[in-house]
């Protein structure tokens, strides 16, 4: 398949091709990662299971042509809290663990602030299942706090370390071992998840299909101190992302090429 158009990056690790210019809005100090009263926790339940997976489902579903391969995988796990690490090329990104993989465990997802800064709609947002990255240390604190009080309630966790949009990207970006801190400190198995492309079978110049294969989950070893946990855990998804991605299926849509660097000039009087 001819790539449609070919976009250039500068660097890997911060450029986003999201596409949505949203306004970023900083938390405030005393954000509350997690509304518990009685409330919130029913109209969240509310909006998640009857509201927004029974619309979404079918839509997206026929919209992306979306194939799930290996969610026998997660049967070892089902009453267990685990982390999704997924690759990040759509902005439905944060849907396919919540409607097509992580059923019947209600999964949340880690995102960006911008996530939450659209007005009028943040506590939607949150209620829905996202759990906006902190900035200051108290809200850090708040925030794995939220982390072990969902894996307590036997959630899922869905993060994306790649952090930035690539659309229909078809190979894994370099990302760190960060965010593998949570499970490897809580001791809570890691499911690696990679998304790839497959061509349109009956129309072959539109955009591809989607195709989300599910890894088996991956345990910190706790006889390795945590700095070599996080490494051990980050190694294993990454390696699973690539293997995914470099099979003959994943076609390649969009091409994305690094930019090459300015000539230095030559006559330049010292």
């Amino acid at each position: 398949m001819k790539p449609k158009k070919t976009v250039y990056y500068t660097d890997a690790l911060t450029d986003d091709f999201a596409g949505t210019k949203i306004v970023r809005k900083p938390l405030p100090e005393s954000f509350k990662y997690a509304h518990k009263d009685i409330f919130s926790r029913f109209f969240s339940w509310f909006l998640y299971w009857v509201i927004a997976l029974p619309i979404l489902y079918f839509p997206v579903k026929w919209i992306f042509g979306i194939k799930v391969k290996g969610k026998k995988n997660l049967r070892m796990i089902r009453r267990k809290g685990c982390f999704f690490y997924t690759n990040h090329t759509q902005i439905v990104d944060a849907m396919l663990i919540q409607l097509y993989v992580s059923g019947p465990r209600r999964t949340y997802i880690v995102a960006d602030q911008d996530a939450t800064s659209i007005p009028g709609i943040r506590y939607l947002v949150q209620l829905l299942g996202c759990i906006p990255v902190p900035e200051t240390p108290k809200q850090h604190a708040d925030f794995v706090e939220c982390l072990k009080y969902r894996v307590r309630q036997h959630r899922g966790i869905s993060i994306f370390p790649e952090a930035h949009i690539w659309p229909y990207c078809t190979h894994i970006r370099p990302f760190g071992d960060g965010s593998f801190v949570y499970p490897a400190e809580l001791g809570c198995p890691v499911v690696p998840v990679c998304t790839t492309y497959r061509r349109h079978r009956l129309f072959k110049k539109r955009a591809p299909k989607m195709t989300v294969h599910v890894g088996r989950p991956i345990y910190p070893d706790k006889d390795l101190s945590v700095p070599q946990r996080k490494k051990m855990l980050r190694d294993r998804v990454y390696d699973f992302m690539v293997d995914m991605a470099c099979e003959d299926e994943n076609v390649e849509y969009i091409r994305y090429v690094k930019k090459p660097k300015e000539d230095v000039p030559t006559n330049v009087e010292k």
